[in-house]
């Protein structure tokens, strides 16, 4: 999300987002305040399997309505790319072009991801086009290199990879993304139901997170396991009279202040969630 607004500010063109929410309360649109990006959502269920029909509806609906010059699919992070990818291509519209795929990778939650999602992570990584290794701030230049080593055992066909903080990158880099396309690349299909990711999900409007102090603490808590094991975690809250969202994933969080919303909301991706205890946040 934070790569789509970065793109957004750097190129001057109409885009549209198709949003594909894990859980039934959506938090990126209201992340997305860019004003040349239209956000569409789909909410409550993955892009690659069980709102399949419901995805392909929607393309060809912001087709028919909008026809942008460009339309950014952002899956939930658990969307099995190869499946993604076929999906698209059965739509079958000549006027649309698939460009290459982009993966974002945390690097401090690699290991952890490659081991507990193993067969989403390496279907994304034999799929994408590019890779884009974030927070890199506190890293040694040999973890970087031994990140690099593994993803391209796992994808030797010349892929890229970038470990430069993008958000330091020129007009003219982010409007090449937009100038490569698929081509007649050959999708790895790995999906199954047997290997696609099943996670918890929780959500929730009008939380009861009012000072800094609390909201600290709620994060720290999740960071820590106290709710079960969580991989990601967004929200907006008003704390101390001022708007704000936060946006965690695996043991890193973020914070920054938004201009004033309608409401308040958090949701919460992981395994073994102790949702009686989060229904009181």
């Amino acid at each position: 999300t934070t790569f789509i607004k970065e793109m957004a500010k750097n190129i001057n063109l109409e885009f549209v987002v198709l949003e594909n929410e894990y859980a039934d309360i959506g938090v990126d649109k209201d992340f997305l305040d860019e004003k040349n990006l239209n956000v569409w959502e789909m909410s409550e269920g993955c892009i690659c399997c069980s709102m399949k029909g419901d995805f392909k509806l929607s393309i060809k609906r912001i087709y028919s309505e909008i026809n942008p010059e460009y339309l950014i699919i952002e899956p939930t992070g658990v969307g099995m790319l190869s499946s993604i990818l076929e999906n698209i291509k059965e739509i079958n519209i000549k006027d649309i072009e698939i460009l290459n795929p982009l993966t974002l990778i945390d690097i401090t939650s690699f290991s952890e991801y490659l081991e507990t999602f193993n067969n989403f992570f390496i279907d994304n990584l034999k799929n994408t086009g590019k890779v884009i290794l974030t927070k890199l701030e506190n890293s040694f230049p040999l973890e970087i290199e031994n990140i690099k080593s593994e993803i391209f055992k796992i994808n030797n066909s010349n892929l890229e990879i970038i470990t430069t903080d993008y958000r330091n990158f020129s007009k003219d880099w982010f409007g090449e993304i937009l100038n490569k396309n698929i081509d007649n690349k050959i999708i790895d299909k790995n999906f199954s139901l047997k290997t696609h990711i099943n996670l918890r999900t929780f959500s929730k409007e009008n939380v009861n997170l009012k000072t800094m102090d609390e909201l600290g603490l709620f994060l720290n808590k999740l960071v820590n396991g106290d709710f079960g094991k969580i991989y990601r975690a967004k929200g907006i809250v008003k704390i101390d009279g001022f708007w704000g969202k936060f946006n965690l994933v695996y043991k890193n969080f973020e914070m920054e202040p938004i201009t004033d919303t309608k409401k308040t909301k958090i949701v919460i991706i992981g395994n073994n969630l102790d949702i009686e205890s989060l229904k009181n946040i």
